[in-house]
């Protein structure tokens, strides 16, 4: 299960007249993770299909996807049992030192309930999900590598040429735990898009109008923080328009990935020829696009993103 979607259930089905929530807080939510086998989960390419996990018969997510869900979206982390070996357990701490950085990590046995509820840290999300307009390293992970595992955060404030794009994302599938951000396209200049990988499979859906674009919601009807961050970046000729992805690697090179996302990016010659001959770029991405797609040799693997909506897309917070 995703625990961001049951704690959209529990803060907004209307049972009756009200919602879950007037009867039900949300005091932390806890990850149990089994250590013996959870570094495995999130570097393999096993779907919950092949694992017999499936919520639904046409459930195509990734063992590691979920794995690193439950883990990201957790305000204390429990681990069970010990890996193998000292070289796997150096491992696994560094995946979730960045996947949780903010949720403290417990052993069994945890003696009571107050015991765990006491390790909550105050500013802990408690059910709330992030904003995905918002700044995308919550709790500060650390940004060094350790045990090889690298966060590769890349940044830019021009569009990607779509096609070269979607040539360049193969690289966030070979050797990747982890990649999401938000994604500007020059032949969609007006929706912000929302790429999410783990475990070989990519995503990448709409995220709603950026606040530069025609049908941008109401300053005020957004987040305070995607506020902050988009009068910060704000481009006289671009708005609020960029480029964020985070990559967590574990066994790729960060220099090639960086290279391969900034070879995608328009040129100088191509920046300068403007919106209309962008319109003009043959764009395989449509309202939802996965990767592996059709004209790759790898195994079809949908992720389903922790921001989806209903379908399986990605949505906006702000609606």
């Amino acid at each position: 299960m995703d625990p961001e979607h049951v704690c959209l259930a529990v803060r907004h089905v209307v049972l009756g007249e009200t919602t879950v929530s007037e009867d039900v807080d949300i005091a932390a939510v806890v990850a149990a993770v089994d250590a013996r086998s959870f570094l495995h989960d999130v570097t393999c390419d096993d779907t919950m299909y092949e694992r017999g996990l499936h919520g639904s018969p046409d459930d195509e997510r990734t063992i590691a996807h979920v794995a690193l869900a439950q883990a990201e979206f957790a305000d204390v982390v429990v681990c069970a049992g010990r890996p193998d070996d000292a070289w796997s357990a150096a491992r696994t701490t560094a995946v979730l030192e960045r996947t949780a950085p903010s949720a403290p990590i417990l052993e069994l046995p945890v003696t009571d309930l107050d015991a765990l509820l006491a390790a909550v840290p105050a500013d802990a999300r408690r059910g709330a999900g992030d904003d995905p307009h918002g700044a995308l390293l919550r709790g500060q992970p650390p940004l060094h590598a350790d045990c090889g595992m690298t966060i590769t955060v890349f940044t830019e404030r021009r569009p990607f040429h779509p096609e070269r794009l979607h040539d360049a994302i193969d690289v966030l599938l070979d050797g990747v735990l982890r990649a999401r951000g938000r994604v500007w396209i020059a032949s969609q200049p007006d929706v912000a898009l929302w790429l999410e990988s783990a475990g070989g499979g990519l995503g990448v859906g709409h995220l709603g109008p950026w606040l530069d674009s025609p049908d941008a919601p109401d300053w005020n009807d957004v987040t305070p923080e995607r506020r902050t961050l988009a009068s910060l970046r704000w481009d006289p000729l671009f708005g609020d328009r960029d480029q964020e992805i985070v990559v967590l690697s574990h066994d790729a090179d960060p220099d090639t990935i960086e290279a391969a996302l900034r070879a995608a990016l328009l040129t100088d010659a191509e920046l300068a020829a403007g919106r209309d001959e962008w319109a003009r770029y043959p764009d395989p991405f449509g309202a939802w696009h996965e990767e592996p797609c059709d004209d790759t040799e790898l195994e079809l693997s949908d992720v389903d993103s922790v921001h989806n909506g209903p379908g399986g897309r990605p949505r906006s917070d702000d609606g």
